[in-house]
């Protein structure tokens, strides 16, 4: 057998942190105990290989913080820090390209206010106080702060745009089963 060749599949997908381990979400919008196994038995059926991204709200504001919505993440301080954390991820896209290997998406969470694809959230009445406030009521289209980042590093780097999925996950009224046969489909598609 020739050293230089293994079984690796060369071919690679960035996920979320909370997709791996729910316990950085923040508290109230969990859905799965630790980590979705739906999610992940998928990406072992295609033979994807998981790079984990870190989760900016957890390293920015710990565990125990507030829910927040894409208004009050969205300033210098939060942005740069999400820009460190994407050129990190990209520095591995790179040299994963550099290697030959296929970075072939981006996994995340729609709905986030930091790691949302196609959903975000957003409500000029967050902040100051807390306030008993509908999460879901502030959910509008839109990228989170940490996925605007990512992009952009992406493209600063001259790096190929991997296509971007948002699981909404944290939706409650969203069917599971649907979720995971769209999510699916899109591993498929990717991976054709």
């Amino acid at each position: 057998m020739d050293r230089k060749e293994d079984a690796r599949s060369k071919k690679i997908i960035f996920v979320s942190s909370c997709l791996l381990n729910t316990n950085n979400k923040v508290l109230g919008l969990a859905r799965y105990p630790g980590m979705c196994k739906e999610v992940f038995d998928t990406l072992h059926k295609y033979g994807l290989g998981i790079n984990q991204m870190q989760c900016p709200e957890t390293l920015y504001l710990g565990i125990k913080r507030w829910w927040a919505t894409k208004n009050l993440y969205d300033n210098h301080g939060f942005r740069s820090f999400c820009r460190e954390l994407a050129e990190q991820a990209v520095t591995y896209m790179e040299e994963y390209e550099r290697a030959g290997y296929e970075t072939v998406g981006v996994l995340s969470c729609d709905g986030s206010p930091t790691c949302g694809v196609d959903i975000t959230s957003w409500d000029d009445r967050w902040g100051a106080s807390p306030v008993d406030l509908s999460y879901n009521d502030a959910i509008v289209e839109g990228s989170g702060v940490y996925i605007e980042e990512l992009k952009k590093a992406i493209q600063a780097r001259g790096l190929k745009m991997p296509p971007f999925y948002g699981l909404a996950l944290d939706d409650e009224s969203v069917d599971m089963n649907q979720i995971l046969s769209d999510y699916e489909a899109f591993i498929k598609s990717i991976c054709e």
